[in-house]
């Protein structure tokens, strides 16, 4: 026989109490599913696993950080966590379901921060960097002050130049070698890059993608704009 609940002792004494002629009170037994459910209390427990709502509550941290939510089923792969999805969207990130468990996690992480830099080149870059590839990066081109001499007059012998105001190249290296060149992948990149700068740019900018990637590709079936390709910007570019 097991004792009777722990939340007896909460009760009068009166109902405490045990009648004569019954081995425990009613009162005993009865509270142990209670404490079951809030506390849980072991020997009142069915045969399927039922977890407390104390435990439950005591593993609340776990659900609000990302680094902490429980995945779906660790034995099956790939991992995943609805619920990591479901607080993504309190901040209103939308995860790629393709980006592993970790990168998921990372990114929510990251992606309050990165909300204070929105707008800015800094921003932008790394949102091309969380969704696209860390060969994407900004390039504004720099403007000129040309002075021409004494009795200068604005817009004949001084003017600004160079660059138009508001403009920039967004540059993307993909396929260079040692790293293996993918079509797919590849239209996927181009189409990305364009998503998340018409999206997160300033509204008053505008740019010009400079994609560049081995100029001549030729597969097995060698099948033009599937798996084979012809590009003009062949030169791998560098971050300036």
């Amino acid at each position: 026989m097991t004792a009777p609940s722990t939340y007896l002792r909460h009760l009068p004494e009166s109902l405490q109490d045990t009648p004569a002629g019954v081995s425990a009170p009613f009162l005993g037994d009865y509270l142990k599913i209670v404490e079951a459910l809030l506390a849980d209390r072991d020997d009142a427990r069915p045969a399927t696993t039922v977890v407390g709502v104390e435990a439950e509550a005591a593993r609340f941290v776990e659900f609000v950080d990302p680094a902490r939510v429980p995945v779906e089923n660790p034995a099956v792969a790939p991992l995943r966590s609805p619920f990591l999805v479901y607080l993504a969207s309190w901040v209103a990130l939308v995860l790629d379901q393709n980006w592993d468990l970790e990168r998921q996690r990372r990114w929510l992480q990251r992606i309050v921060a990165l909300y204070k830099r929105r707008g800015t080149k800094a921003g932008l870059t790394e949102y091309l960097h969380m969704f696209v590839s860390t060969n994407a990066w900004l390039e504004e081109p720099e403007g000129e002050f040309i002075v021409g001499g004494p009795g200068n007059e604005v817009g004949v012998s001084t003017y600004l130049g160079g660059a138009p105001p508001y403009f920039f190249r967004v540059m993307l290296n993909y396929g260079f070698p040692p790293s293996p060149f993918d079509i797919t992948e590849w239209v996927a990149q181009l189409g990305g890059t364009r998503a998340i700068v018409d999206l997160e740019k300033p509204a008053h900018t505008y740019y010009t993608p400079d994609a560049r990637t081995p100029g001549f590709i030729i597969a097995q079936r060698s099948t033009v704009a599937r798996d084979s390709l012809l590009w003009q910007n062949s030169t791998q570019a560098t971050p300036a």
